[in-house]
């Protein structure tokens, strides 16, 4: 028989009570259940998390890491999971119990479903101990552009250096931001309430955007770069993306009123949106997005940018597709 794995889980450190801490022990009982060794992270706070995680993960001594990290929660786990194992041999595993599941969705993993998505995982782990590797797809590398007009500012940080779903810069991030400080409606209805109080006061945003095809500067509302297909709890922003092309589609929408943002969230709810000529869709490996000074009547400073739903230090950022950059436990699905 072959060696038991080393499992490391990451949980939900807010959530020590409740439906989600019964979810990440049902998962540690599990994992020891199928003969694995399980190191149980428990921290205070989403940040501490992220470092305890990295640290089992880069610190150790090579015999000592983990063969694998486990991440129980929603996307905002997923990504601090992300930021300690991408570019790095240990894979991802992944269960939902979130309230957006963006990530997961995107990758085929069971994302209302705790226990199938286990279930899902211990096959994985299963293969991972016979020795096969596991599925690799892309993540966002978050970095400051270089050059002499960014001296000066501050990092990234560590545990936002890395991304998996969605960099929002725009209305969206302003309603994620919103739908974060909201404990009601629970789940999903969420978004939708922050949606609703964000259209009352929308006005459009100032950027320089660059891509591989040059540079574009003006005002927009919506501004978001995609390596996976849903933000929100299953809307649909970037229907075409892939986490497995090295490529990602930033997507901008162009000034509209309150009345004439209705129609596009209508056609945003169905997919149908990059049908429409006031939205732009540019492929590329690499961006840099940067906030252009406030101009009173033509547009406002950006909001705070969000990484899978977590808040970042403020623009400029720079971001880059590196393909295969994550191990992932799942069956992700050919061409996603």
């Amino acid at each position: 028989m072959s060696r038991p794995l080393t499992v490391a889980v990451l949980g939900n450190p807010t959530a020590r009570r409740g439906h989600r801490a019964t979810a990440s022990a049902a998962v540690v009982s599990a994992l020891e259940d199928a003969g694995h060794r399980v190191l149980d992270i428990r921290s205070t706070s989403g940040a501490e998390a992220g470092r305890a995680a990295r640290r089992l993960v880069h610190e150790r001594p090579g015999g000592d890491r983990p063969d694998a990290l486990v991440v129980v929660g929603g996307d905002g786990m997923v990504h601090l999971g992300v930021g300690a194992v991408a570019s790095t041999a240990t894979p991802l595993g992944i269960v939902p119990n979130g309230t957006g599941n963006d990530a997961a969705r995107h990758l085929g993993i069971p994302y209302r479903d705790p226990e199938a998505a286990t279930r899902l995982l211990l096959g994985e782990l299963a293969d991972l101990r016979d020795g096969r590797r596991p599925g690799a797809v892309d993540a966002i590398r978050m970095t400051r552009p270089a050059g002499p007009r960014f001296a000066g500012l501050p990092s990234v940080g560590t545990e936002d250096a890395w991304a998996l779903a969605v960099v929002s810069a725009g209305l969206d991030a302003a309603v994620n931001a919103r739908a974060n400080a909201t404990s009601w409606p629970r789940g999903e209805a969420r978004y939708l309430r922050a949606i609703a109080h964000e259209a009352r006061r929308v006005r459009p945003y100032g950027y320089r955007v660059t891509t591989e095809a040059g540079t574009w500067e003006g005002p927009a509302l919506l501004m978001v770069a995609a390596n996976t297909s849903c933000i929100g709890g299953g809307i649909r922003i970037a229907p075409t993306a892939s986490a497995v092309d090295g490529q990602l589609e930033l997507l901008r929408l162009d000034p509209v009123g309150p009345l004439g943002l209705g129609p596009h969230l209508v056609r945003l709810a169905r997919g149908r949106h990059l049908e429409h000529e006031g939205v732009t869709c540019w492929r590329s490996r690499w961006a840099t997005i940067e906030a252009l000074t406030p101009s009173p009547g033509r547009w406002r400073r950006p909001p705070l940018p969000m990484a899978d739903g977590e808040p970042l230090a403020d623009l400029p950022l720079h971001l880059e597709a590196v393909p295969g950059a994550l191990g992932l436990l799942a069956q992700a699905r050919p061409g996603r």
